[in-house]
């Protein structure tokens, strides 16, 4: 007799239907009503006017967007690429440690993650302030006033400045999903690489880091779409601002749909940096995944 869950029986559908019907009414339905939004030009109060691809084309002549994505990219350097250095690097020092130790150490850095980015940002900006923060005062109580800079007003600095509220945010995440990844490969490699004589830094090369291709991915993948999707750590922290020095993707939406009430060409940003997610994380399964295949 054959079970209503075997995948030759219509029947095995009427299990997936309350998901999909969730799927579809709080992700595709509003991924399609953001589409139809985007090709029309609405203030929020009238009758939406049908455009097309106008807000397209605006948008791609528009410098301010472009500004926008290369601040976006500069920032992957500080969600993406600094949280994972150091977090394998970290992974790779916590693992050699005892057991109580190895907790401790983990659960502490895991910390900032379990908190709020937006009030993380609040807090940065205090400690970031010109004129009574911590970072500032520390600088001029040790002889090195010269140094204290207004970071989140500085025009070379802002961008790093946040960018590191993000790396302290994320690095260690990473750490906890490449310890997980080290538990999972099989000591016995460990163990012959040391009789063999290989050093630590070989072991690392040439076993560790090639068997944490799974999590590497799983990581990139997270990271990259946290900083595409970046916007309440920015908006706490400096607005975009000082002259579009922090503005990103997200902020200019905000901007455009909730301050200037161009909602149409709000919705068009939505649709690029949705795209733009897809296409990136594509990439990372195309290249890491044949990596580890490899």
């Amino acid at each position: 007799k054959r079970s209503p869950l075997d995948g030759s029986d219509h029947t095995s559908w009427i299990y997936l239907l309350p998901g999909l019907l969730l799927y579809a009414a709080f992700v595709f339905g509003p991924i399609v009503a953001a589409l139809g939004l985007s090709l029309t030009s609405w203030d929020g109060l009238t009758v939406p006017k049908w455009v097309g691809l106008g807000n397209y084309v605006d948008l791609f002549s528009d410098d301010r967007f472009y500004i926008a994505l290369r601040n976006n990219a500069e920032l992957m350097i500080f969600y993406c690429v600094l949280p994972l250095v150091l977090g394998i690097a970290l992974a790779a020092c916590v693992w050699n440690l005892k057991q109580r130790e190895q907790l401790a150490l983990r659960t502490f850095l895991f910390l900032p993650y379990i908190m709020p980015t937006a009030v993380l940002g609040i807090i940065w900006a205090w400690l970031y302030n010109p004129a009574f923060g911590p970072f500032n005062q520390f600088l001029r109580a040790v002889g090195l006033g010269a140094f204290a800079l207004p970071w989140l007003g500085d025009f070379d600095f802002v961008l790093p400045a946040v960018g590191i509220v993000a790396t302290w945010y994320f690095f260690g995440f990473c750490m906890v999903i490449f310890l997980t990844g080290i538990q999972r490969i099989d000591p016995s490699l460990f163990d012959a690489a040391k009789v063999d004589g290989a050093s630590a830094r070989k072991t690392f090369f040439w076993i560790t880091l090639p068997l944490l291709m799974p999590e590497i991915r799983v990581v990139l993948l997270l990271t990259v779409i946290a900083s595409i999707k970046s916007f309440d750590l920015i908006f706490t922290m400096t607005r975009g601002g000082p002259a579009n020095a922090t503005l990103v993707p997200n902020i200019y939406m905000y901007q455009l749909g909730f301050e200037l009430n161009r909602f149409g060409a709000a919705a068009a940003i939505a649709i690029v940096g949705a795209l733009l997610t897809f296409a990136i994380n594509y990439a990372i399964h195309r290249l890491v995944g044949s990596q580890n295949k490899g």
